[in-house]
């Protein structure tokens, strides 16, 4: 930090006023008509120290993965952000030809994966952010708290792991 916003407002007082006048009694009184001033101070100084932590965190993945674990999980720090794993969409039947609902299965007679339209190709999220099991938060907070740091073209999704 800058020393230009450190100052001592007791060491202050204590220096402007003339040798002659330095008594108990005095500077007892000047520090605390000065004590007004010295809350202002402390609350400029915490102030700053909010800002200059709000500018250091970036959109970049390394960045708001901190700040999300800052704010809500900052003992056990186990939010993460992915990448989205994108699919290519299964193609079932549209809506026009009123056929029944039937996905063939896969040689291994395992049926195929349908996806969300978020995860497939057509319609994707730019990235993911993973929270534990058990975190507690409100969405629309932390929509509101990534939105602030993240780049406006991207998207993303929250998702429980």
């Amino acid at each position: 930090m800058m020393k230009i916003f450190d100052v001592d407002y007791r060491r202050l007082v204590a220096l402007m006023l003339p040798p002659v006048l330095r008594k108990p009694v005095l500077q007892a009184w000047l520090n605390s008509i000065v004590y007004a001033v010295q809350l202002l101070y402390n609350d400029f100084r915490a102030n700053r120290k909010n800002n200059l932590y709000r500018l250091s965190i970036t959109p970049q993945v390394c960045y708001l993965q901190k700040a999300l674990n800052d704010r809500y999980d900052y003992v056990s720090r186990r939010i993460r952000i992915g990448e989205n794993i994108l699919h290519d969409p299964k193609y079932i039947f549209r809506r026009e030809a009123l056929k029944p609902l039937y996905v063939a299965g896969r040689a291994a007679g395992q049926p195929p994966f349908i996806y969300t339209r978020k995860e497939t190709t057509d319609i994707s999220v730019d990235f993911l952010v993973m929270l534990p099991a058990g975190l507690r938060y409100t969405e629309d907070e932390m929509r509101a708290f990534i939105n602030s740091y993240k780049l406006a073209s991207k998207d993303y999704k929250i998702q429980m792991t």
